[in-house]
């Protein structure tokens, strides 16, 4: 403990004591059904409060009817979860966390659909980013939202919850207010300062009056909205010290960012390539602000050391390591342990939680599969007696089954044809700003090192070699190849695939033609890669945009770095052909045709796995119990590699008939 003795003091945030500094910030889980938290949503906060974690606060709970920005947004305004979250505060109590709840109206940033289709704010301004115009608000609805805001407080007391924080923050309705380009009210809602701040003040006071003073409230905020609808710099001091002078607050949460444009929202959940002490650098002037009032940061935040040095530095009293706690939820005991090794460290990919939040999926994550499963697969099962399994593939499919096969306390050989483990990490990590990648296969190769995981390398096993081991089933984990179409292999134009530059090959010429597939990572990354060594380069992609299957923060930041390379960006055309030193473009919808002459064509056109269903019929041909899985069974992305690796070691691991044949 000595190591971070910040991270694991004790802090007092008004009459609540938090065990240690370190928190889970408000995140939405999709755990809900008719607008209620389920047990999985249980489940998966009492899994965090397991692993250690000070402080939890539960996602956005929304007010009132025209605040539900989803169908799957929680209501708090409904009695129904005063025994919903009776269990879920005293499942948290029960391993000495506390348990604090967001309370929001979204008003105009909504995902419409039928169930809540009437989308409100301050004044019927569009919003760039979801595409809506939203109904101005009535004043006797805006006093049904701040009576939904006492009620909802009341439920969430009655539960047995430590506390609850306003979300003020990225433009939400409070924001909406407060923001003179979203707010032009002429009543005494809107105008000037004042009027701008009352919903605000309304809500806080009259919530405090009715929870007492031993009920902590706290306020989320945007520091910085990094767009020109939000509020930024002196006018977010000012309503900072407007609100702290109210003297109802125990606490400030700071986040960076804004819902209401594409730009701003990037920084939501901040990918990989952002810092947390560049984002928070106006910390001290709220510091002067609101004294001694405890202050919470969040936003990449992922490694205890970076925690550590925010408490150390003064920028924050807790720290919300929210996609660190995702992807495990033990990391708080861990690091108390000295385990740290043993963390399951974060990607920033944003693909199983953000990413499927937006997609009304429940949450995931992409590396650890028993996330938003934990109701199921908190704990893996011990076998009832240990049995020799073969993985053949060391990428991350194959690398999840040894691992889970040996949690469960099976032997296991792992074969893999290359020198180096991790299969296609070794391409993905070649990616700029892709540290954090790294991270995880040193994680996933140290972790089959200490569970013993017998591990051959190096060359292509045989049927022999495997039958050595006397397996009682196999895992065939073999992944896939980058494709070149054949016709370009045969002109006068140098082919690559996106692997070959992202695997650090050097490339030497210098006009530069990336085709893309799918608008996925691959052609991005070795676009941007390729921009960064100053060659010149074009990305003609099939999709509808340019990177349209990454999720959208990463996205929008991709978006931002390609035009700052100056790398040109064409989607919606096809590769039609080639003409001795010429490429052939069609547009897909058209049919018109241009013509390129780079000097070298980088292709992001999928994958082939021919060579896996080689492996797989040879070996069912010989074998009972045989799984193929991952990139092996088809190409597709990471999260279903991972969990199929998972999920296919539990499969074949059950005591079953062994005559069984899995494909």
């Amino acid at each position: 403990m000595t190591k971070y003795p910040n991270l694991f003091s004790e802090l007092k945030i008004a009459n609540t004591m938090i065990k240690n500094r370190i928190m889970t910030s408000g995140h939405q889980t999709t755990l809900v059904e008719e607008h209620l938290p389920t047990d999985d949503f249980i489940a998966y906060h009492t899994e965090r409060a397991k692993g250690g974690v000070g402080l939890i606060v539960m996602e956005a709970h929304g007010v009132h009817h025209t605040g539900l920005n989803t169908p799957f947004a929680i209501d708090a305004s409904n009695p129904k979860i005063i025994d919903i979250h009776r269990k879920t505060a005293a499942n948290v109590h029960q391993y000495g966390g506390k348990l604090f709840a967001q309370l929001i109206h979204h008003g105009r940033e909504a995902y419409v659909s039928d169930e809540n289709a009437d989308v409100v704010a301050p004044s019927a301004i569009p919003t760039e980013r979801f595409h809506i115009i939203p109904r101005e608000l009535e004043e006797d609805e805006i006093q049904e939202i701040i009576d939904g805001f006492v009620s909802s407080a009341l439920n969430l007391k009655e539960a047995g919850l430590d506390g609850v924080e306003f979300v003020g923050s990225h433009t939400y309705l409070f924001e909406q207010f407060w923001s003179p380009a979203v707010n032009k009210r002429t009543d005494h809602w809107g105008g000037s300062f004042e009027n701008r701040m009352r919903f605000t003040k309304e809500v806080i006071q009259r919530v405090r009056d009715v929870v007492g003073e031993d009920f902590v409230l706290g306020m989320r905020m945007s520091l910085h909205s990094k767009d020109d609808v939000g509020t930024s710099g002196e006018e977010s001091l000012k309503i900072i010290r407007y609100l702290h002078e109210l003297g109802e607050l125990n606490y400030w949460s700071l986040v960076i960012g804004s819902s209401a444009t594409y730009k701003g929202s990037s920084y939501i959940v901040p990918p990989a390539g952002e810092s947390a002490s560049q984002l928070f650098e106006g910390v001290k002037q709220v510091r002067d602000i609101i004294g001694k009032r405890p202050l919470i940061l969040t936003s990449r935040i992922y490694k205890p050391e970076i925690a550590e040095r925010m408490l150390q530095d003064n920028n924050a009293d807790v720290v919300g390591m929210t996609r660190a706690l995702i992807a495990d939820p033990h990391l708080p005991s861990k690091i108390s342990a000295g385990n740290e090794d043993q963390i399951i460290p974060c990607i920033a990919c944003n693909q199983g939680c953000i990413g499927r939040y937006q997609e009304h999926l429940p949450i995931r994550c992409t590396i650890n599969p028993a996330t938003g499963r934990e109701k199921h697969f908190a704990d893996v099962p011990q076998a009832k007696r240990i049995q020799n399994f073969s993985v053949i593939g060391g990428g991350p499919s194959g690398i999840m089954s040894a691992l889970t096969l040996a949690r469960k306390g099976h032997q296991v050989t792992l074969f893999e044809e290359s020198e180096q483990l991790g299969g296609q990490l070794n391409v993905i990590r070649g990616g700029l700003n892709r540290e954090q990648v790294g991270n995880w296969q040193t994680y996933l190769i140290n972790e089959l090192k200490r569970l013993n995981v017998k591990i051959e390398t190096g060359k292509r096993v045989t049927v022999e070699e495997v039958n050595q081991q006397q397996p009682v089933g196999i895992i065939i984990a073999t992944g896939s190849k980058s494709l070149i179409p054949e016709e370009f292999r045969k002109t006068g134009i140098t082919a690559y695939s996106s692997w070959d530059v992202l695997n650090k090959g050097r490339i030497k010429e210098e006009n530069i033609l990336v085709v893309d597939w799918k608008g996925d990572w691959p052609g991005i990354e070795a676009a941007e890669l390729l921009a960064s060594r100053n060659k010149n380069v074009e990305i003609v992609s099939r999709s509808y945009a340019i990177a349209e299957a990454v999720q959208q923060y990463k996205r929008n930041k991709f978006l931002e770095r390609l035009d700052n390379l100056g790398v040109k960006q064409t989607p919606n055309f096809k590769l039609a052909g080639v003409k001795k030193d010429k490429v052939i473009l069609e547009h897909l919808f058209s049919g018109r045709k241009e013509e390129r002459e780079p000097s070298a064509i980088v292709f992001a056109v999928g994958q082939d796995a021919s060579d896996s269903l080689i492996v797989f019929r040879k070996f069912k041909k010989h074998f009972n119990n045989v799984y193929r899985i991952g990139d092996a069974k088809f190409p597709r992305t990471l999260d279903e590699a991972v969990w199929e690796g998972f999920h296919a070691a539990l499969k074949i691991s059950e005591e079953k008939e062994e005559s069984k044949i899995y494909g």
